[in-house]
């Protein structure tokens, strides 16, 4: 299973004058159709394919037939897509470009029963191993935030409209405590990042929106997309913009549809998460909350051994992820010490460019030729062009379910968080006692 028709070809010729009966499929769909006709004494998968993810398919082979060795091919290595292949059961992990005869090699020994040792990739770090040795004494990375404001909202939109006779994202509404879910969050965020270095991301088709919030305070730059492709690209795009500008940088990302109540003890938790991301550069650290609660609608965090240390606490190693449990498993999270995934998170704008260069190559390569910082109809017609192309794609599932080797979690303490994005939770935070009614446009 290759992406690129010419390849497969040549891949296929070369295997099949090696004396393989080579059956070739140009997408992942096809390549579970013929796993579901046939048995394979190996399976050759590109990690770039059409619609379904190379890794994924990798996973669905590997149950479906355990005992058949599985060589992974991609045109963006490095330590986390080798460490995301062996997860999911790939025998075997070559980087593109591949000489045919080390492929033919490969395949050959991995269906005599083995594989010559000098073809594994260099492994990641272990699971026990220490973060990466701190930064030079007196390197302190600049702090730059990211605010996420271009969700749709569709599912409070029918509540917002009730509420306030139009409708309009939830972001750009004051849904509590008298200003908007974005100008909370912006707020929030000034406490410990400039203006100057908070970049809001947005849609192009949310910019009047913008304007009436944003009004003649000192704005932040703003980056709008020409379309919705999903959180991969909204998280990507900022961190391909600020890494131009600031390699060094440290990244907080902030949804804009969340409530914190201690908004100084929150911004308190950020900076303890990029001092230690400062100090261990190369890792992602997420921010968990405390639940109340068996929360079914909300991701879980299940922490595992301390990774290292903040002044507020350890920073755990991610042992997995429950997304939007049922209630039994809800209530097993909560008795078993899970945290409530808030989706902020603390990482090196540098780290991010390269996690998506190794786990969603196409989305990076498109990126990358955008001429960021152009400005104007250049700037705006390139992006138009990429994401014309884009793939659609989620950041958790794409990119942080994909990072064990990097990932942490760090408790915030002192702090009650809630996420409003659903009704059910906006109505109980508008019957809490000192709320203020929902309107709409800027406080």
């Amino acid at each position: 299973m290759e992406d690129d028709a010419e390849m497969a070809a040549v891949v296929r010729d070369a295997l099949a004058r090696a004396g393989f009966d080579v059956a070739l499929e140009g997408s992942g769909e096809g390549a579970i159709a013929a796993a579901e006709r046939a048995r394979f004494d190996a399976v050759v998968v590109d990690k770039e394919l059409p619609r379904l993810s190379g890794l994924d398919l990798v996973s669905f082979l590997s149950h479906r037939a355990p005992a058949t060795p599985i060589v992974l091919l991609t045109a963006f290595g490095g330590a986390l897509v080798a460490e995301a292949a062996r997860l999911r059961g790939a025998t075997r992990y070559l980087e593109k470009p591949v000489r045919l005869a080390v492929l033919v090699d490969t395949v050959r020994a991995l269906v005599r029963g083995g594989a010559p040792a000098a073809l594994s990739p260099a492994a990641p770090a272990p699971p026990g191993a220490p973060p990466a040795p701190a930064p030079a004494r007196g390197v302190a990375p600049r702090l730059w935030s990211v605010v996420l404001a271009g969700g749709q909202g569709t599912r409070l939109r029918p509540l917002v409209r009730r509420m306030l006779g139009e409708e309009r994202p939830e972001q750009f509404t004051a849904l509590i405590d008298g200003r908007s879910m974005l100008r909370q969050t912006l707020d929030r965020s000034a406490l410990a990042v400039p203006s100057e270095r908070t970049v809001v991301v947005s849609l192009r088709e949310q910019a009047r929106y913008l304007a009436e919030e944003l009004g003649a305070r000192p704005a932040p730059r703003l980056l709008l997309q020409p379309e919705d492709r999903g959180t991969a690209a909204g998280i990507l795009l900022p961190a391909h913009w600020i890494a131009r500008r600031d390699p060094g940088a440290t990244v907080v990302v902030l949804p804009s549809d969340h409530r914190v109540r201690e908004a100084r003890a929150f911004m308190d938790c950020v900076e303890e998460a990029a001092a230690f991301v400062g100090r261990h550069p190369g890792w992602i650290v997420l921010l968990g909350a405390p639940p109340t609660e068996p929360e079914t609608e909300y991701g879980w965090i299940e922490p595992g051994d301390a990774a290292g240390w903040t002044a507020r606490g350890p920073v755990r190693r991610v042992r997995r992820f429950v997304e939007k449990p049922p209630a039994d498993v809800a209530r097993a999270c909560l008795e078993g010490g899970a945290l409530w995934n808030t989706l902020v998170f603390v990482a090196g704008a540098a780290t991010l460019v390269d996690a998506g260069r190794q786990l969603l190559g196409r989305l990076h390569a498109a990126l990358a030729r955008v001429p960021l910082g152009a400005g104007g109809e250049a700037e705006r017609r390139a992006l138009a062009h990429a994401y014309a192309a884009l793939p659609r794609a989620d950041f958790s599932t794409a990119i942080l379910e994909e990072c064990a080797p990097i990932l942490g979690v760090l408790e915030l303490t002192g702090v009650s968080w809630s996420d409003l994005g659903s009704p059910r939770r906006l109505l109980r935070a508008l019957h809490a006692p000192g709320a203020v009614p929902p309107s709409a446009g800027p406080s």
